[in-house]
């Protein structure tokens, strides 16, 4: 395949009769599922059906479950959906085939759903046999969310301050509205939307906290800051240190 794809979800089987015989599915899609999807947004899925051994047919099966209500499938042309819930597709003999589907989020899918595609294949020894599949199987989702906003971190001594200033996320039609509480330091937010967190000059060690924004349809998003809190004086220069 060209062009970026990604791993999601991996299923083999293999005729408990003759272990020769078998294959397997790989599930791939072009966006990153350690990125979070959008409402609205439209991904592609790529079933990948490589069988060995010489089997009449091999069979790939994406459950529909994984939709929910929080995704419509678009298009899937090459597979089949059948009525116990599968969008289904099959090789023959020693011949990979490789189908496509596309997915659209929901525009109003709620924030922080999940989508988990989940994988069987399947093997037909001969014309007639019973079908031998593998197991339902799952790896890799994506995450519903209407923004997405990285973390940041920050190093100080004990007793130190660190200032954030003003526009904190570069996401545009973000509006800051204000922090959560911080466990060992404390937090100021001034007009100009800057924040300001003082370190507990007697706590070594880790704290969070988290900022929040609100979109134009009012819909809140967070992003978390964590803080080390120790004394680098021993090794300069190993990390940046604010205060």
């Amino acid at each position: 395949m060209s062009g970026d794809w990604y791993p999601v979800a991996r299923a083999w089987v293999a005729h408990p009769r003759a272990p020769h015989i078998g294959g397997t599915l790989d599930l791939f899609a072009d966006t990153d599922p350690s990125r979070p999807v959008a409402p609205g947004q439209e991904f592609t899925l790529t079933l990948a059906v490589t069988p060995t051994g010489g089997a009449y047919r091999t069979y790939g099966y994406l459950l529909d479950d994984f939709l929910g209500g929080v995704a419509t499938m678009v298009r899937h042309q090459g597979m089949s959906h059948l009525a116990n819930g599968r969008y289904a597709t099959y090789a023959t003999d020693a011949e990979q085939r490789t189908v496509s589907c596309l997915v659209r989020v929901h525009d109003d899918a709620q924030e922080g759903s999940v989508l988990l595609p989940r994988v069987v294949i399947g093997l037909m020894h001969a014309p007639g046999d019973k079908l031998v599949p593998s197991t339902a199987v799952s790896d890799a989702g994506f995450r519903v969310r209407r923004h997405w906003l990285p973390g940041q971190s920050l190093t100080l001594r004990p007793g130190g301050r660190a200032i954030l200033p003003a526009g904190h996320t570069s996401e545009p039609g973000l509006r800051f509205m204000g922090v959560a509480l911080a466990r060992h330091g404390v937090l100021t937010c001034l007009p100009d939307g800057s924040v300001t967190y003082q370190a507990d000059p007697a706590h070594l060690g880790y704290d969070r906290f988290e900022l929040a924004f609100e979109d134009e349809r009012g819909h809140r998003v967070w992003s978390e800051v964590t803080v080390h809190i120790g004394d680098f004086g021993a090794s300069p220069g190993a990390l940046a240190t604010y205060g």
